[in-house]
């Protein structure tokens, strides 16, 4: 993980690292080698001289659903969807109460999907090796953070799923999740459908 002064950076799961701060990536192999999809991730910290924003404003541009089960404070300039089709980013638990399926369905309509909570990676990788995932996107192969991210998102890049990953090292601030969110939804196009 790096160390809180460290830039964000993504990582392929084909990049390895010697350096002892960087993300790892393990591979696991999917059945077939003719895939033609891979995932992105990385792991990040968002600086502690960086000060939330006093608006976000990626986040108050797009449709952001939050299931109620994320304990969160989310500014009134946020706009709210009352359910998770009507979102741009779809904010879940680290243990959603969601079948695989329906993530997929999520991810393949352009939709965000952010998991938060320390189970968050667990919880993403039985989600890519689901049957559900692996014909919808055809992976090469999914790789791990270490240590494991207290916030997750996923979105489609198509042909790819692409993962950014945060940790603080302690429990998160509503601030440092909003920042975290706000920061990542601005790497990711608006939704066309």
């Amino acid at each position: 993980m790096p160390s809180e002064n460290e830039p964000l950076r993504l990582q392929t799961d084909r990049q390895t690292s010697t350096d002892s701060h960087d993300v790892t990536r393990r591979h696991l192999l999917g059945a077939s080698g003719t895939a033609a999809t891979g995932a992105v991730a990385g792991c990040s910290a968002l600086s502690s001289e960086e000060t939330a924003p006093d608006t976000y404003d990626h986040l108050e541009q797009r449709p952001v659903y939050v299931d109620s089960a994320v304990e969160i404070t989310v500014p009134d300039s946020v706009q709210l969807v009352e359910t998770p089709g009507d979102a741009d980013l779809i904010v879940l638990p680290d243990t959603p109460e969601i079948e695989v399926a329906q993530a997929v369905e999520w991810l393949e309509e352009t939709r965000a999907i952010a998991l938060l909570g320390d189970q968050s990676q667990r919880t993403w990788l039985s989600w890519e090796q689901s049957d559900a995932y692996v014909a919808a996107f055809d992976p090469q192969g999914f790789g791990e953070g270490d240590p494991e991210p207290d916030l997750l998102i996923a979105w489609n890049t198509d042909p790819l799923i692409t993962t950014q990953q945060y940790g603080w090292g302690s429990d998160p601030t509503d601030s440092d999740v909003l920042a975290a969110l706000n920061k990542t939804l601005g790497e990711i196009e608006p939704r066309t459908a």
